[in-house]
C-alpha cells in the first residue's frame, strides 16, 4: 500500500487546499512528459489532456485504493484521454493550415532535432520520432511506465521499484525486459518505415 499517496489524497478528499496544490506540483509537468512522449501532439493540446487527467482524477479520488502509486493511477486515466483525443482526431479530415506555422518536432524522451539540421535529415527524424511513439505505446503498460520513468522523468532503479511496487532487483529485471521489447518492437517499426519510404520514393 502507498501509505503517503492515500495521505495525500485522504487530504484532498478533507478539502485540504495544500494537499490539492501538492498533487497538481507534482503531477503536472510528469504528466505532461508523459503524453508528449506517447504522442508528439502540440503544447496545447499537451496541456488540455493534463487538464482533463487531473480534474476526471479530483473527482474520482474516491476510487484510489493505493494499489499502485498516485502517478501510475494517474497514468491509467491519461490513456483514456490520450485515447479519445487520437480517436477523434482519426475521425478528421486531414488537412494542412497554411496561416500557422509547421509545429515543431517531438522526439520522445527528451530528445531534440538541432534547428541546422537539412530537411532530409528532419524527415528521418520526423520517422524515427514516429517510430519510437509507436514503439513504446505497443509495449505492455508496465514496460512503458519503466522505460518512461527511467528515461523520461529519470528516475532510479530505487524510485521505479517504489512507483512500481518492486523490489530494485524486480525493478532492474523488468527494466531489462523492457529494454529487450522495445528494441524488438523497434525493430519491427523500422522494417515497416523502410517499406514506407522505398514506396514514397
Amino acid at each position: 500500500m502507498y501509505e503517503s499517496d492515500l495521505e495525500l489524497v485522504a487530504r484532498m478528499r478533507a478539502g485540504k487546499q495544500p494537499a490539492f496544490d501538492e498533487f497538481f506540483y507534482s503531477s503536472a509537468a510528469r504528466l505532461a512528459a508523459f503524453v508528449a512522449r506517447r504522442s508528439g501532439l502540440d503544447s496545447a493540446s499537451v496541456e488540455d489532456i493534463v487538464q482533463n487527467t487531473l480534474i476526471k482524477a479530483v473527482r474520482n479520488l474516491a476510487s484510489y485504493r493505493g494499489e499502485a502509486a498516485l502517478f501510475t493511477w494517474l497514468t491509467t486515466i491519461c490513456r483514456h484521454e490520450l485515447a479519445d483525443v487520437t480517436r477523434k482526431a482519426a475521425r478528421q479530415p486531414k488537412h494542412d493550415s497554411l496561416s500557422e506555422p509547421r509545429a515543431a518536432l517531438h522526439v520522445p524522451l527528451q530528445l531534440r532535432v538541432p534547428t541546422h539540421r537539412e530537411p532530409e535529415a528532419e524527415v528521418e527524424a520526423e520517422w524515427d520520432s514516429d517510430a519510437v511513439i509507436r514503439a513504446l505505446n505497443a509495449l505492455p503498460e508496465r514496460y512503458s511506465l519503466a522505460l518512461e520513468a527511467k528515461y523520461g522523468d529519470g528516475l532510479s532503479v530505487e524510485e521505479i521499484g517504489h512507483l512500481l511496487d518492486l523490489t530494485p532487483i524486480a525493478a532492474q529485471s523488468l527494466l531489462a525486459r523492457a529494454r529487450d521489447a522495445f528494441r524488438a518492437r523497434w525493430r519491427e517499426g523500422s522494417d515497416d518505415t523502410s517499406g514506407q519510404r522505398e514506396r514514397h520514393d
